[in-house]
């Protein structure tokens, strides 16, 4: 299914108001004592930011409260305060054994304190310009930026570093002496990872020019005095930073190793789940690979592999994080929003609500008592096979059905003008849909009679039948993506009355039989929790009731004489109108999160057909018998067979 030119655009538009309606504001704390602190998401606005989280490729937006930089934590105590309030799990520090001698950090409550070293000195290297120049400033900075691309143990120290931020809880807070080089880059990888912007990256690199402007000023002013031909001289790019020495590790990475990604997996030794696990951690994106183009059971279960992005499941090692972000990439959720919701446990309540007219077609040769004298019984066992389709549409997943069972009962004929019988039986069957099998075995009894006016054999009549049954069902879900499967047990109940008014009509010879009759059917299953997946569903407790009218008309030929037996052929023609929704919806959570299903049956109208051959000898009766069942909206269609042999006595 394609988006529409409208589509399309109305799809662009929402994601241009994202700063309003899905990204996060920056609310970071400005901290006096380290003016280079900020939250990697994004700049506030006073500060030269857009006051937003950034964006990132895929729809996606930076989430907030992530992963801290700073400069060097010589903190004040109202800013330790302040720090603390964020919870920082760990305090990265990347500079060097001398440089943390010479000023410690104030670590935040409640953190760890690590020490990565990431150029591997004991001391922060001096600059060694023979003249101070622009050009020579700036190749200076580009050189020591490349370094970081080309340097083994420079990379060995990012790499613990990256790693370290992608094992962590979080939040995690890095820095260096001023945040600006080894924090900068640091920053660039993650951003990098998360699918930021260039422009985005070079501008959030930038901005330690104006955070630092004060130090840069004193800096510079400390410089001037004691060299005073520096006066008028452009001295940021010596003590901040600039777009040249970003731009000069980027080259580097592209010479060295053909991309970014490149130096992160090859450069860096990073695997592609890491780097998941990291852009899990950062990014939230707003909308899934054709999300907007799904509809029914694949939207609810696109919104759920959406809303899980906020579960511990998203930024950690798990199938689901690698899963998604692969599908972020390919641009396909790969078929998953359909499986991942757990259509088959809607379609099979639907299943047990039609169970009733298994009964019906079972019960059909001997619940009228016609062929008993008064005071007689028949005994009989009726088995019966057959499936039951309903098509896919909108979202929804075709459903496929099987059945077959067998019922073992009696049929006594107390009075001329009534019958009653009872019957014990089991069946079962499966549900398949969504690539999902629900086996369901069921145990029931019937219960029911007759009474007719005038007789049994002419006039009016009136019925009444109560049917109960136990259920057993296990449901199995493989799931795509490398999620794992699914499975179930859960038990439940399924319970109906039918009553109706008939009329026997004699027409020489055929016997026709109209018959009414209203229907109310209720499902229960428990609630219960799968296993197997990370994403295996707490499925909730259903309880489904349906009411329904019938309308049958059968017709039966008089007995014929064949040698020692008779033969009987008839035909039955049915209709039946659910009353209110037909269409059941299931629903589960996991990790707090709702999805919902809905069942591929969905028909209001059902017209049925039967047609049979019944034979007898003496006391022994034998029927076989097909039928054909066709519902209205969904494409629904089911056919069944059914053999019977009764003994009277």
């Amino acid at each position: 299914m394609k988006i529409g030119l409208f589509g399309t655009l109305a799809v662009l538009m929402w994601i241009s108001l994202t700063p309003a309606a899905a990204q996060q504001a920056i609310s970071t704390p400005i901290l006096t004592s380290a003016e280079n602190f900020r939250d990697i998401a994004g700049i506030a606005a006073n500060r030269g930011g857009t006051g937003f989280a950034n964006t990132t490729s895929n729809f996606g937006v930076m989430r907030t409260g992530v992963f801290y930089r700073s400069n060097v934590l010589s903190l004040s105590n109202a800013d330790w305060i302040t720090l603390s309030s964020l919870r920082i799990g760990r305090d990265i520090d990347l500079r060097t054994p001398g440089e943390i001698s010479a000023a410690p950090d104030t670590v935040p409550a409640g953190a760890v304190y690590t020490n990565i070293n990431v150029i591997g000195t004991a001391n922060l290297p001096s600059p060694t310009l023979s003249t101070v120049t622009m050009d020579a400033v700036l190749s200076y900075g580009q050189s020591g930026y490349q370094t970081f691309v080309t340097n083994p143990v420079e990379r060995s120290g990012f790499r613990t570093v990256l790693l370290t931020l992608a094992h962590d809880s979080g939040p995690d807070l890095f820095h260096c002496s001023l945040g600006k080089d080894r924090t900068g880059w640091t920053a660039v990888l993650l951003e990098s990872i998360a699918g930021v912007s260039s422009a985005t990256i070079m501008n959030d690199y930038l901005a330690s020019n104006t955070t630092l402007a004060a130090t840069i000023s004193a800096e510079t002013a400390a410089l001037v005095a004691i060299a005073p031909e520096l006066s008028g001289m452009n001295l940021n790019p010596l003590f901040g930073v600039d777009s040249s020495f970003l731009q000069a590790a980027l080259d580097q990475a592209n010479a060295s190793y053909g991309s970014m990604y490149g130096y992160l997996m090859q450069g860096l030794g990073l695997s592609l789940e890491d780097i998941y696990v990291l852009r899990g951690k950062m990014v939230n994106y707003t909308l899934l690979p054709g999300q907007t183009a799904f509809g029914g059971n694949d939207a609810s279960g696109a919104s759920f592999l959406n809303a899980l992005q906020n579960s511990s499941l998203s930024g950690n090692y798990t199938a689901y994080n690698y899963y998604l972000q692969s599908a972020v990439d390919t641009g396909t959720l790969g078929g998953v929003q359909r499986q991942i919701g757990g259509q088959v446990h809607a379609d099979t309540a639907s299943y047990l609500l039609r169970q009733p007219r298994w009964i019906d077609a079972a019960l059909a040769p001997y619940a009228d008592g016609l062929d008993l004298a008064q005071g007689q019984t028949r005994v009989w066992l009726a088995g019966l096979g057959g499936g039951f389709w309903s098509q896919g549409r909108s979202g929804i997943s075709p459903s496929t059905e099987h059945s077959a069972g067998t019922l073992i009962g009696a049929t006594l004929r107390p009075s001329e003008q009534a019958s009653a019988y009872l019957g014990l039986g089991a069946t079962a069957g499966t549900v398949e849909s969504a690539a999902a099998t629900a086996t369901i075995n069921t145990v029931l009894a019937t219960l029911g009679g007759r009474y007719g006016f005038v007789s049994l054999e002419t006039g009016p009549y009136v019925l009444a039948r109560v049917d109960g049954g136990w259920v057993d069902s296990q449901s199995s879900r493989p799931l795509g993506g490398n999620l794992g499967t699914a499975t179930g047990r859960v038990n439940g109940s399924v319970f109906s009355g039918l009553a109706g008014i008939g009329d026997v009509l004699r027409f020489d010879p055929a016997t026709i039989t109209p018959q009414l009759g209203f229907r109310v059917t209720n499902q229960t299953l428990g609630g219960f929790s799968e296993s197997g997946s990370e994403v295996a569903l707490d499925v909730h407790g259903q309880s489904n009731t349906t009411t329904s009218l019938l309308a049958d008309l059968n017709l039966s030929l008089d007995p014929r004489q064949l040698g020692t037996w008779t033969i009987a052929p008839a035909v039955s023609l049915g209709y039946e109108r659910v009353l209110g929704n037909p269409q059941v919806e299931s629903t589960a959570t996991r990790y707090g999160v709702a999805v919902s299903q809905k069942s591929a049956f969905d028909s209001c109208d059902l017209l049925k057909a039967g047609l049979g051959l019944t034979t007898r000898h003496d006391a022994f009766v034998i029927e076989a018998k097909a039928n054909a069942i066709a519902g209205n909206a969904s494409g629904s269609a089911g056919l069944s067979g059914q053999l019977s042999v009764g003994y009277r006595f």
